[in-house]
């Protein structure tokens, strides 16, 4: 849910719908949510977040990675054109033209700060760390205008890498060697900590599927388009997101996650009931997603990494 055109935008907590399949780890994790909601981002003001699809921008797809916001974020075309311009003058030296990474920095479309982001909600805190720009400046002197803008440019890229973009061009993923792939998997990567060559879809995958949609698959996995608005896939799904709401007087109730936004949480229960809280305090809130370790996982495995593990899961036919 967005806030007015003016307000500051509260942070979604909500990591969002996620790709079909799934290839590595699927460590069950719980989080505890914040009964009070989530706190004014310091990046992203000056009133830019759009409330209805800006001319020329188009809806976010960056909500299927799995770990970005609720809502899906608009890209407004004409602010990420202004990101361009601090990107090409800071940032595209380390991170690349289209923010894909270099040998002196990492690839920020699969970035968790890029990725949660919502108009600078993570990305703003970030900068103002202090981030060295590549005029060797810090980032603390960008205004907060620039960062939101930033932000949309991020998006942007993040948006062209899914196949329902006018630039997406499939390019060769089989790149990688399929023995390091191996070591990764059942080394460093801990896949098979829950996933053999035999099961938990994995069997004959190599057969099944282009190398490509193995790459998107091992990144981004999970229930897909399955479930209500693709939050968690339906209930009998074992990578469906759950969550416990404990109201301040009553029992818990637990269920398959429908929505859950900075006003309201909605599930579906065991019963197949349809149940709506309304966030405040005294209600806790925690969510089990069965597919974080693969969120996670975003965060630290390297472009080889990456490619290692998709030629080794090709070899499995």
């Amino acid at each position: 849910m967005m806030t007015r055109t003016g307000d500051e935008p509260m942070r979604n907590v909500l990591t969002s719908r996620i790709w079909i399949g799934a290839a590595v780890l699927a460590l069950t994790t719980a989080t505890i949510i914040d009964a009070q909601g989530p706190t004014p981002p310091a990046g992203g003001r000056g009133g830019q977040q759009p409330t209805t699809p800006p001319a020329g921008g188009g809806r976010a797809r960056g909500g299927v990675m799995g770990a970005g916001p609720g809502d899906a974020p608009y890209v407004d075309a004409a602010l990420a054109d202004k990101g361009k311009a601090t990107w090409a003058a800071e940032c595209i030296n380390c991170h690349g033209t289209q923010a894909r990474g270099t040998d002196n920095g990492p690839n920020l479309t699969r970035s968790l700060v890029v990725l949660r982001d919502r108009y600078g909600s993570e990305l703003g805190p970030f900068l103002k760390k202090g981030h060295k720009m590549q005029s060797g400046g810090s980032a603390t002197a960008l205004a907060d205008d620039q960062i939101v803008n930033l932000a949309h440019f991020l998006r942007q890229r993040v948006n062209d890498s899914f196949r329902g973009s006018p630039l997406f061009q499939a390019q060769n993923v089989l790149t990688g060697e399929a023995k390091a792939g191996e070591a990764y998997f059942k080394g460093e990567g801990k896949c098979a900590t829950c996933h053999t060559a035999t099961a938990l879809n994995l069997a004959g995958i190599g057969g099944r599927l282009e190398p490509i949609d193995i790459q998107q698959r091992f990144l981004f996995p999970g229930g897909g388009r399955g479930g209500a608005r693709g939050r968690g896939g339906p209930a009998s799904s074992a990578s469906a997101v759950k969550v416990t709401v404990t109201p301040a007087s009553g029992e818990s109730v637990t269920g398959v996650l429908l929505q859950m936004d900075d006003f309201n949480v909605s599930l579906r229960d065991a019963s197949g009931a349809y149940r709506t809280f309304k966030r405040g305090p005294g209600i806790k809130i925690v969510k089990d997603d069965p597919l974080a370790a693969h969120h996670a996982l975003l965060d630290t495995i390297t472009d080889k990494q990456m490619h290692d593990v998709v030629a080794y899961l090709e070899t499995l036919k």
